[in-house]
């Protein structure tokens, strides 16, 4: 009964994994291009810059619009007593039929329509227009930005998981072999040939060792879960792949520095989305600057319109009108060219900004290429050690059985081993972070 247990249980586990899936670091990079929350807001702020800009170009378009009124009194609005008698009225005129009185606009509609065709408003509409498509070109730059970040975060998620992971499998072979150690020290002890406290410090480091695995297995699993979300994976398990030149840990040569990435710092700052959203900036003031000086030059507009109503009879009355208007805001001036002079400075300041941070950036690059650098030496240091430190490990072992030396060094040098493997694999994970951080500080895809 037990193994048919177990045989289900290694079923519904292997059907687990199976539907978990082992995902790359590509695909969970493009699992977060397509599920990320803030690409999702990135695009849609894209949409609303794209509904603005439309908005902008109905300026162009007349202005129409268009009246109705409806009346009614209890009472006529004009009534007028003329005092005339049906005689005198005879008298004056006896082939007409004079009214005695006056009754005028009682109930009646009344309707207009008008278009404003706009000839010059100081060219605040064509700068309008350019401002709007400023502001969606700015709006594709900054979701560039905003996949950077999600980039970088996918990434760092992934080299985390993947440093933690490796440390299991050390800390696993490690446990393997105190394991064996074990066994073998208990024998020893068991016939008296060494003392019992060789046995002891064996046990205690096995249980530093499981501790750690407990702890390296609850950061994997805090991990696991913020990467899950980050690529819209929420409440599912991640399992991801492991570069085999880092599985081959020592045995593998080192990576090469990567020199192909270097760029020419200067030249490398119009691909990069923080400087052209400084070019924006500038562009955008510019606009705005122009807007404001035509809000003081005078407008000029063109329209028709066409009314009718019906208060004096039943039948409608209409009539047409064509006219021409000239705005000139005068008394505006004033206030007018102290406003212009701030949108001016503004632009000034903008384009002060744009140089300084240039710079900045450059030497931003700078720095991301010598972290590259850094991390690539620090990345040969590590791969050299472990190889140092599994032979001394050899030999501890070797110098261990023939006893020319203490359990203590033996546990030292299996300890220095574990180091260099942790080691080389934070430095193989460090690096791979700055080469993506040199690659989005120089704009390179």
């Amino acid at each position: 009964m037990k193994k048919i247990i177990t045989v289900i249980c290694c079923s519904v586990c292997c059907g687990i994994a199976a539907a978990q899936g082992t995902y790359s670091l590509d695909q969970l990079k493009q699992l977060a291009i397509e599920n990320n929350y803030s690409l999702r807001s990135a695009r849609n702020a894209i949409q609303q810059s794209k509904a603005q800009k439309n908005e902008a170009l109905t300026k162009y378009f007349p202005s129409v619009s268009a009246t109705g009124l409806g009346l009614s009194f209890d009472k006529y609005l004009i009534d007028i007593d003329l005092g005339l008698s049906a005689e005198l009225v005879s008298m004056l005129s006896p082939d007409l039929e004079l009214p005695s009185d006056i009754k005028m606009i009682k109930n009646g509609v009344y309707g207009s329509v008008s278009a404003i065709q706009p000839v010059f408003v100081g060219g605040q509409i064509i700068n309008g227009n350019k401002l709007a498509k400023v502001g969606v070109e700015a709006s594709e730059i900054k979701l560039e930005a905003s996949e950077d970040q999600v980039e970088m975060a996918t990434e760092q998620y992934y080299w985390q998981m993947v440093s933690v992971k490796e440390k299991l499998q050390t800390l696993g072979a490690i446990h393997q072999m105190l394991e064996e150690l074990e066994k073998d020290v208990s024998n020893k002890v068991r016939i008296g040939a060494i003392n019992r406290n060789d046995l002891l410090q064996v046990q205690l480091r096995r249980g530093e060792v499981e501790t750690m695995q407990l702890e390296a297995e609850n950061i994997l699993t805090t991990i696991n879960q913020l990467l899950a979300q980050h690529v819209g994976k929420a409440n599912e398990e991640i399992n991801i792949s492991i570069p085999a030149e880092l599985s081959n840990m020592g045995k593998a040569d080192a990576p090469l520095l990567p020199v192909s990435l270097r760029q020419d710092h200067q030249s490398a700052l119009n691909a990069t989305p923080q400087y052209r959203l400084l070019a924006k900036n500038v562009e955008a003031h510019s606009l705005q600057h122009k807007m404001k000086v035509g809000e003081n030059l005078p407008v000029v507009a063109v329209g028709a319109s066409y009314s009718w109503n019906n208060f004096l009879n039943d039948n409608n009355r209409g009539s047409g009108l064509l006219f021409a208007a000239v705005h000139v805001p005068i008394s505006g001036w004033w206030g007018g060219a102290h406003a212009i002079k701030k949108k001016k400075l503004a632009l000034d300041d903008a384009r002060e900004m744009m140089k300084d941070n240039g710079q900045k950036l450059v030497i931003y690059m700078n720095n991301a290429w010598s972290a590259v650098e850094t991390s690539h030496k620090k990345l040969l240091i590590a791969h050299d050690a472990i190889a140092q430190a599994e032979e001394n490990l050899r030999l501890h072992k070797d110098y261990y059985r023939v006893g020319t030396t203490t359990m203590t060094d033996l546990l030292l040098a299996e300890e220095q081993y574990q180091q260099a493997c942790d080691r080389y694999t934070d430095a193989y994970a460090a690096m791979q972070i700055k080469i993506l951080e040199y690659r989005q500080a120089t704009g390179q895809k």
